[in-house]
């Protein structure tokens, strides 16, 4: 297995959220994906790679250049050490939530963090059957022309966008964040050379309150979007009820790639999901994952407890028998 980390995510340091009104401090801490590299350090210490160079007109896979240009712009207004926190009513800013705040390296953090997952999609091209690409900040909330709920590029779109245009291959995305990923789900929608299928919290109470049943795609997309909603209090069992109708389909779609949106907010001890998993959930589902034959690529999302985030990752390396 293959490592994509780059050290410079810890540049991206937001500090506060407002939630419900109310002004918390920002989940989003470095220190979630540093103790997911120390468990993979001592695992894997030389499967280390950082991100390759990539133009980035690559953005335009999947972000309109509008959106990119708009979000360059606002982190040039950021004086260092400030946040602008976007203007949602009447679509003044593009962003859909006021908990994703812009600050002056926003543009330059988010790029690298997609180059990740890109470098991670290079390297199933160069043929390589497992790569882990440690993306910080997240993605698949990001929509094509908006950012929201922590992410500014969709690292997983554009990696899969990235396999499906320069080698004409078909992905499936397998969300298993308790967010639903909204922004993946709308970037490939009305698309059927991309498979979406997502286990996620209950849209009537879970962020970001999309992602029910009947969202099932549209035109020739009609039937490539899956989406799994469970209720809140979910334990292992439940969800890997789940998973296995989520193989199920990816099996029969037959895809020469997976790319795994991996959230680690699915355990019980996470503080903003809502579903009970365990470690031995985790190995399970690197089970239930290895079972199936393919590439596959991992991309960091949530997970905001450092520690069962590094419990979480050994038991899923376990499970998938690296």
């Amino acid at each position: 297995m293959k490592i994509i980390y780059d050290q410079s995510h810890k540049d991206h340091q937001p500090k506060n959220e407002l939630d419900r009104s109310c002004w918390t401090t920002h989940p989003d801490i470095a220190e979630r994906i540093e103790k997911l590299k120390e468990v993979l350090t001592a695992e894997f210490p030389r499967s280390f790679r950082g991100p390759q160079n990539f133009p980035e007109a690559l953005l335009g896979l999947v972000h309109p250049q509008a959106y990119i240009d708009w979000l360059k712009k606002r982190c040039q207004e950021v004086e260092k050490g400030k946040e602008y926190f976007p203007k949602v009513f009447f679509w003044y800013d593009r962003c859909f939530d006021v908990g994703t705040p812009i600050m002056y390296n926003t543009y330059e953090i988010a790029w690298k963090a997609a180059r990740v997952a890109l470098t991670g999609a290079q390297m199933i091209l160069d043929d390589e059957e497992v790569v882990y690409a440690l993306t910080r900040p997240p993605g698949h909330h990001a929509r094509s022309d908006m950012c929201g709920g922590y992410c500014y590029f969709n690292n997983a779109a554009l990696a899969a966008e990235y396999l499906s245009t320069h080698a004409d291959l078909y992905v499936a995305i397998l969300d298993l964040d308790y967010h639903h990923g909204n922004g993946t789900q709308e970037i490939f929608y009305d698309r059927d050379d991309v498979l979406y299928i997502s286990i996620h919290g209950d849209p009537q109470e879970a962020y970001p309150y999309t992602g029910y049943q009947d969202e099932i795609g549209a035109g020739e997309g009609r039937g490539y979007n899956m989406n799994m909603p469970l209720p809140k209090g979910s334990g292992g069992k439940d969800y890997l009820k789940a998973l296995e109708v989520a193989c199920d389909e990816i099996n029969r779609y037959d895809p020469e790639v997976l790319i795994i949106s991996m959230g680690f907010d699915t355990h019980a001890e996470d503080p903003i999901g809502g579903f009970c998993l365990k470690e031995s959930d985790f190995f399970a589902i690197g089970r239930a994952i290895d079972h199936l034959k393919i590439p596959k690529l991992f991309v960091q999302e949530g997970g905001y407890n450092p520690d069962t985030n590094a419990a979480a990752i050994k038991s899923l390396l376990e499970g998938l028998g690296i």
